[in-house]
Parts: structure tokens; C-alpha cells; sequence
């Protein structure tokens, strides 16, 4: 069935409602909310995490509980697209993780730029996530107060075993919440975040779930 031009409308509006509203709920800490952003079998692709979204919402819980209290984060998206194919969309847009840190008692401000790639199913009228992929560019890492953070203090710093594109986040989730990178972490540019986007377009398209060969 086609879909007419409002009806397009209105399916754009509340796709883009949906992805910007997850965003908040995330950083809210609003778990019971952002559940009802995804589908039970949806799939998330993070720096740390690879699998079942309702999985990665419950493992954020535990870790938010983890961090100081005076921490906090704030995710903000640009530059909204979307392709819709009836009951499917496929949406991107820029985001930038803004993310303050106690650790070992100095405060450091963290930002971290990527491009988020979401697939959305519409089922019984209902708008929800099916897959999300965080695709990462670079990151950056800063005392919050100039000159109080000792020179030994970075050059302790062992790096080595993170992406050179996201090394300051990847050791900020490591430091302070022992995630170590997923092995499916995007970068931008990469072979990987060529074939997802790939993959993706074809689901768009009529294909099949990206995932599916995997059993998850």
C-alpha cells in the first residue's frame, strides 16, 4: 500500500519524536520509557555493547548507579534524514555526546561526535526502534579546571588499547565503568560502517533483517 502525503507526514513526525524522545530518556535515565522506544528483538551497536536493546538498557541501569553523583551527559542531535518504505524507515543524523567525569577526583569534560543509523518498523500502527547503530568519528578530553589535573596524571594514560578515533572515550567507560570496546565498534570511514549502512539500505528496500545470518 502507498502511503499518501500526509500520512507520510505524520509517520516522519513520529519517527523523528521517537528518536530524538530515546535520547532523552537515556540521558533522564528514564528506562521504563526508552524500552517502549524499541521492539523486543530490536538490536543496538555501541562503543561497549552489541546485542539485544532491552539487554543494553538494563546493563546502563546498572552502570548509571555506578558514577559519581555531580556526573551527567547529554547526547544532542543535528541534522535529521530519513528514507521511508511503508511499514520500514531508515533514519541519520549527527550526534554529539557531551559528558562530564569524576575521576580519581579531578573533573574532566568528554565530547565524543557520531552518526546515529536507526531502522524503524511500524507494527499495528505503532512506530518503534528495530536496530541502532552508533557510528563514531572522534572524541576529545579536557580538564574541567586548566592547569589542577598533573602532567603524570595523562601520561599514565595507557591508550594502547583503544581505537585511535575514540581512544579518550573508549578509556573513560573503561576507567570508570570497566566496558572494554565491543568488537563490533563502528568508526566512520571504516569497511564496517560501509557494509552496515549497506545492509541497512537493503533491509529499506525489502530485504532481510542485517542481523538475522547471526541468530540474534
Amino acid at each position: 500500500m502507498v502511503k499518501g502525503r500526509l500520512e507520510e507526514a505524520a509517520d516522519r513526525s513520529e519517527i523523528l519524536d521517537l528518536a530524538m524522545r530515546s535520547m532523552v530518556y537515556r540521558d533522564r535515565g528514564d528506562w521504563d520509557q526508552l524500552i517502549k522506544c524499541f521492539h523486543p528483538e530490536a538490536r543496538l551497536v555501541t562503543s561497549w555493547f552489541e546485542g539485544n536493546a532491552h539487554q543494553f538498557i538494563l546493563d546502563s541501569r546498572s552502570m548509571m548507579h555506578g558514577h559519581d553523583q555531580g556526573d551527567s551527559q547529554k547526547h544532542i542531535a543535528a541534522n535529521p534524514r530519513f528514507i521511508l518504505n511503508d511499514v520500514r524507515a531508515l533514519g541519520e543524523y549527527y550526534l554529539t555526546l557531551h559528558q562530564r567525569r569524576k575521576i580519581d577526583g579531578y573533573l574532566f569534560d568528554f565530547q565524543t561526535w557520531s552518526s546515529v543509523l536507526d531502522m524503524f518498523e511500524q507494527r499495528d500502527g505503532e512506530w518503534r526502534l528495530l536496530s541502532r547503530w552508533m557510528i563514531y568519528e572522534k572524541d576529545r578530553m579536557d580538564p574541567h579546571k586548566q592547569g589542577e589535573v598533573p602532567a603524570s596524571f595523562f601520561e599514565e594514560m595507557d591508550l594502547s588499547p583503544f581505537p585511535d578515533a575514540l581512544k579518550y572515550h573508549c578509556w573513560r567507560n573503561a576507567r570508570s565503568s570497566g566496558q572494554m570496546p565491543s568488537d563490533d565498534i563502528h568508526i566512520e570511514g571504516s569497511e564496517r560502517a560501509r557494509v552496515t549502512r549497506a545492509a541497512a539500505r537493503l533491509w529499506l528496500d525489502g530485504g532481510p533483517i542485517p542481523w538475522a545470518s547471526e541468530g540474534t
